[in-house]
């Protein structure tokens, strides 16, 4: 089922409004527009417009998405329009707070707009969940991960000669090493310029999360790895100025890196290997050996120092660990 055309001037209004308004990133805005949809398939199904909502709509819409009693005075609907799968399909505590969060901006938009005076999603309360303490590199695997693509043995990619792979060995490095000592995610390192690390210097400025400029430090050893796959990159025939390109000349995506992580994982023996897993590491690595929360929140671009304090539990586990470990009676 989709939205009709008559629902589809909000989706276009939400999503110039997290593009181009908030700067969010394409995985962001996809999500929001994506429960946003789903949200008004379910008005769509009901008659009703955004504009008539109000809080006991919007329960009743959560009700018959999540099969939990928001409302003793629901809508006629008690099975969802929305997938076609029945409305009981347990959503997680996270997944429910995304949704309200999305609602919550889409009504704001309403209101800037002048469509609606109040915002009918600001008095539910989201739902509380568990944050599950992030995913990082043991000591032996990061060194392991950090010099696999210069133990591996040519050719690593099919499709390209010799001369080739050897500048994606040295791509695949650059970018672990640069993920690892900068903190940056995936995106942000996806969108650097040659011209912003040509000269290989030892600190740049990127922009993040809803357009939020900061400071990364780049340590001596990634620019190493930078420098020998900048002169290696030519041979892959760059098609722009992005600094990390594919095997054909073109920019490098998310889901390139993601698989050639993977790769390097199944070689080692590593489970689940991705960008944000480096991110994860150079965040513990920093206050394990004593960083200032407060720094580790800006080098790492947070809004909120609550998303950093999570860390701090892998820290608390590490020192849980050698106390067992050392303590005549741990």
């Amino acid at each position: 089922m989709t939205v009709s055309e008559n629902y589809q001037p909000y989706l276009e209004s939400f999503r110039r409004n997290l593009e181009i308004e908030r700067d969010l990133s394409p995985n962001s805005v996809k999500a929001y527009l994506s429960d946003l949809e789903e949200f008004l398939l379910f008005l769509q199904s009901e008659d009703l417009r955004p504009e008539q909502c109000d809080t006991r709509i919007l329960r009743s819409y959560f009700t018959a998405r999540t099969g939990v009693d928001f409302s003793r005075n629901p809508l006629r609907s008690s099975e969802s329009h929305v997938t076609g799968k029945s409305s009981r399909r347990k959503l997680s505590a996270r997944s429910q707070a995304r949704k309200l969060s999305a609602l919550r901006l889409f009504f704001r938009n309403l209101m800037k707009q002048g469509k609606i005076k109040g915002n009918p999603a600001r008095d539910l309360t989201s739902p509380r969940f568990y944050r599950a303490l992030p995913g990082v590199l043991r000591p032996g695997e990061l060194e392991e991960v950090l010099e696999a693509p210069s133990q591996r043995t040519p050719p690593l990619h099919r499709r390209v000669g010799r001369e080739a792979d050897r500048a994606i060995q040295a791509r695949d490095q650059a970018i672990i090493e640069t993920l690892y000592s900068t903190g940056m995610r995936i995106s942000e390192l996806l969108s650097l310029k040659l011209e912003e690390v040509e000269h290989l210097p030892d600190r740049i400025k990127i922009t993040g999360k809803g357009g939020k400029q900061r400071i990364v430090f780049i340590g001596q050893e990634a620019r190493e790895s930078l420098s020998r796959y900048m002169k290696l990159r030519p041979v892959l025939r760059p098609a722009n100025g992005a600094l990390f390109c594919n095997a054909r000349g073109g920019p490098l995506t998310d889901r390139g890196v993601r698989d050639r992580m993977q790769k390097y994982a199944r070689e080692l023996g590593i489970s689940r290997l991705h960008p944000h897993k480096l991110r994860h590491s150079f965040a513990t690595d920093l206050l394990n050996e004593g960083a200032d929360i407060r720094a580790v929140q800006e080098m790492l671009g947070h809004s909120s120092l609550s998303t950093t304090q999570i860390y701090t539990s892998v820290s608390k586990n590490r020192l849980r660990d050698i106390y067992r470990n050392c303590h005549p009676r741990g």
